[in-house]
């Protein structure tokens, strides 16, 4: 028998992994510098240059900038800034060039240690995201054709919603954006950017993105200070989106591939900001299948495959806050910067926490700088206790104040948007054959009284006998909905 076949086009997730690893250097002093007596802070600025989808893996690479800012021996701070090189490479089956990969990286954490007066080791604590989606076609059998009346099949029907497209797009933003107060200012020492979403329409293949660059800038001051100065880079961009229908759930995610901002004499902050987006388009399917197949005269043959799927919810953005009170053990005059950056999301614990990599520089009554760094736990609210929860976006707002003479009090608030991932495995049958050179056995009597336990399914029962569900409903005056049996007597009309 030829099957009848439904075809569905989906985006299947090949690879979704988050590591951290760490990349060292080392560096010697140029000889214009002063030598090397405490390392005040270290800050590490990613810049992703290439990421590849390969015949079975991705390939990724590119360089930090690591800044480093030490007292020297005669005291004062200067900034020292070292190139530091990676490669990463992540291995999955059916990976092709052709698959649509989306890449981001991250500093958790950056650290300097001083080997001697002229020479430093720098560590930088990598997170680097991958996803890699491929279109395929999911061809599931129905029924089939010339099928005649004494085959009964059962169909089952699954609810799920599967990522239907995905596509990577990269754009750029080159603007200038003004500086409050800038005659303050000397130089821009570290840039960091976080992307904002605040809306995105799917119109006739085109996505129509409006969001916010949001700049954390580390400038020095012109008496030698460090502080830190936010600036909001406003875009609307226009991309394609092949593919995605006006009316899909869609899902959007940012990447900061490079960042360059420099103070100019007239003010105005140039700022050059690389960016990939990777656009998911969801929707709700209904798929039919044929999940067992028995004749009434026959006996049959069947072959069927086992296709995992995993259905996907994106939740409502939600909330989440953290504070914790840090002592330092010394005097502080000011609070000159903080940074949060997510480690990771903690699956196993309960509830659900994003770990976050904060760092706190902060000035002394000394005048000197120091930083500490803390790992700090944000609770997430999910409404259920799903298989797999992945986070799309994040955007966390990190603060701290000075309380008492030796402590900051740091806080941290943020919204997330979540997509939650439940994993199943559905059977889809490929071939039916009906041997009819040979006959099932006849029962000798045509009613058979026998006692269910309750729970039995009356197609189980059905199959047994060589009869259909239909007669047996008829037969105990059960109505269409009944599936299963109670605990009871049941007539089995059979033939």
């Amino acid at each position: 028998m030829e099957p009848k076949k439904s075809t569905f086009d989906i985006s299947r997730l090949l690879l979704d992994t988050v590591n951290t690893y760490e990349e060292t250097a080392d560096a010697i002093v140029p000889d214009t510098f002063p030598d090397l007596m405490r390392i005040a802070a270290v800050f590490g600025t990613p810049q992703l240059k290439d990421d590849v989808p390969q015949s079975g893996r991705v390939f990724l690479s590119g360089s930090i900038r690591m800044t480093v800012f030490y007292v020297p021996e005669g005291g004062g701070l200067r900034k020292l800034d070292i190139p530091v090189s990676f490669a990463h490479i992540e291995e999955a089956q059916d990976i092709n060039e052709h698959c649509q990969l989306f890449a981001s990286c991250q500093i958790v954490s950056a650290d300097a240690r001083i080997m001697n007066s002229r020479k430093l080791s720098v560590t930088a604590t990598l997170c680097i995201s991958c996803q890699v989606f491929c279109p395929e076609s999911l061809t599931l059998t129905t029924a089939f054709d010339d099928a005649d009346e004494c085959l009964e099949i059962l169909s089952a029907s699954h609810l799920v919603t599967l990522p239907v497209c995905a596509c990577r797009k990269e754009f750029t933003l080159m603007d200038d954006v003004n500086l409050a107060d800038f005659s303050r200012y000397s130089s821009i020492a570290v840039p960091r950017a976080e992307l904002r979403l605040s809306d995105c329409r799917l119109m006739n293949e085109k996505a129509i993105i409006k969001g916010d660059a949001v700049l954390h800038l580390l400038a020095e001051t012109t008496d030698g200070l460090l502080e830190n100065a936010d600036c909001v880079l406003s875009f609307t961009q226009i991309v394609e989106a092949e593919g995605m229908k006006d009316d899909a759930q869609l899902s959007v995610r940012f990447a900061v591939r490079h960042l360059d901002a420099e103070l100019r004499d007239d003010g105005l902050i140039s700022v050059g900001l690389g960016v990939s987006v990777l656009l998911t388009a969801f929707e709700t399917l209904t798929l039919q299948t044929i999940e067992d197949v028995y004749h009434l005269q026959h006996p049959v043959q069947m072959e069927s495959r086992s296709i995992p799927l995993s259905s996907c919810r994106l939740l409502p953005e939600l909330g989440c806050e953290a504070s914790e009170t840090l002592s330092v053990g010394m005097k502080i005059a000011q609070i000159a910067d903080v940074t949060a950056v997510t480690d990771r999301l903690m699956q196993e614990s309960s509830p659900l926490c994003l770990r976050m990599m904060v760092c706190v520089l902060y000035r002394a009554e000394d005048g000197c700088y120091y930083s500490i760094h803390r790992a700090v736990q944000m609770p997430l609210d999910v409404p259920a206790a799903p298989e797999t929860v992945r986070l799309q976006a994040l955007q966390c707002r990190a603060s701290a104040a000075v309380s008492g003479e030796d402590s900051i009090v740091l806080s941290l608030s943020g919204r997330c948007s979540v997509l939650v991932q439940e994993s199943l495995t559905i059977r889809d049958l490929t071939t039916l054959t009906v041997d009819t050179e040979a006959c099932s056995p006849t029962a000798p009597v045509s009613v058979i009284l026998r006692y269910m336990d309750a729970g039995e399914r009356l197609w189980d029962i059905a199959k047994s006998y060589r009869t259909t569900v239909d007669a047996i409903r008829q037969a105990n005056q059960l109505t269409e909905d009944v599936m299963n049996t109670q605990a009871q007597m049941l007539l089995i009309p059979v033939r």
